[in-house]
């Protein structure tokens, strides 16, 4: 099995037809169409159910594809060995993270490390949750930034820093007079103000009918808000449901109502104007953010630098504008 022949069958499973995936290689579809015959001819099986549109792998087609990305896993594998015996002068780094934390947390530690080691070529994926441990299982992507639970018999997963949800209420809501008193401003949060240390949390009953905004898929999906309402006894009025926590927040600024928010926005979103912000019991709204690695792969010496470096990044906040 040669590095052409995964090229080539993985292109035509992830495309579906012959034409999209000779584009994607750059090949002819005659060519591609041989190829892929020549390779069927050799392993003795057909891979690729023809009769389907799209078309699809045969169960012979999958076995095929499951041990050519074992082969191009341990390929990776020796290239980022390799890349580590130049010292980091050259190799890859291939960070994973949600949508949300591609665009609050990762900016400004990329750059730093795009700094330090100019030859070290980065690339970010942005994507699921779901989809992005798959990626890190395959070999895809080298490590996840991410919250939530994982296998520990396929990851393993190094605490980055504690998030915390709070519930963001616009400025004109009631709900600022039921929790007098309570109400964190941005400064509290960024500044680990004894304010913020030591305000108690809010009853989450007391939110009663309010409006939220909720997350519709994603870290903090309306799913996880609700296990977490119900754990606080609140049975939660999704008035408005949207596709990003930065869309949702963007509607509590606009006075629709309230959402769930995590403290990394809050810290490291750089925003200009912010709602009031009220502190949540630390067994509904505490978490970790973490990052996640294959246990049984190679970690590359760059994405262990890069680990190290984001570290420190969160725990001194250097990436915030000033």
């Amino acid at each position: 099995m040669t590095s052409q022949q995964i090229e080539y069958v993985l292109a035509l499973a992830q495309q579906g037809s012959f034409s999209k995936a000779a584009r994607s290689i750059s090949v002819s579809q005659p060519s591609l169409s041989q190829y892929i015959m020549n390779v069927e001819n050799q392993v003795g099986a057909t891979l690729f159910d023809r009769s389907s549109s799209p078309i699809k792998l045969t169960a012979a087609g999958e076995a095929y594809l499951r041990s050519a990305m074992q082969i191009k896993a341990i390929e990776e594998n020796l290239r980022n060995e390799l890349a580590d015996m130049a010292d980091l002068k050259t190799g890859t780094l291939r960070v994973g993270a949600t949508i949300f934390r591609a665009s609050c947390m990762l900016p400004r530690s990329i750059v730093a490390f795009c700094h330090n080691y100019p030859g070290i070529k980065v690339s970010v994926t942005e994507d699921s949750s779901r989809s992005l441990l798959e990626k890190v299982l395959s070999g895809e992507i080298d490590v996840f930034v991410g919250t939530g639970s994982y296998d520990r018999k396929l990851f393993d997963a190094e605490p980055l820093a504690e998030e915390r949800l709070l519930l963001a209420v616009p400025a004109d809501s009631p709900l600022n007079e039921v929790f007098a008193g309570s109400a964190l401003t941005a400064e509290d949060i960024s500044g680990n103000s004894m304010k913020y240390l030591t305000t108690a949390p809010i009853d989450l009953k007391l939110v009663g009918n309010e409006r939220l905004v909720v997350c519709e898929y994603g870290e903090f999906s309306a799913d996880m808000v609700e296990e977490m309402c119900v754990k606080g006894g609140l049975t939660p009025n999704f008035a408005l449901r949207v596709h990003s926590v930065e869309t949702a927040f963007a509607f509590v600024k606009a006075g629709f109502g309230a959402a769930f928010v995590p403290d990394s926005m809050i810290r490291f979103g750089n925003y200009a104007a912010h709602p009031n912000y009220y502190p949540l019991p630390d067994a509904v709204a505490k978490t970790d953010i973490s990052l996640v690695y294959r246990k049984s792969g190679y970690l590359s010496k760059a994405a262990q630098e890069y680990g190290l470096l984001l570290k420190k990044l969160v725990s001194i906040g250097t990436w915030r504008t000033s």
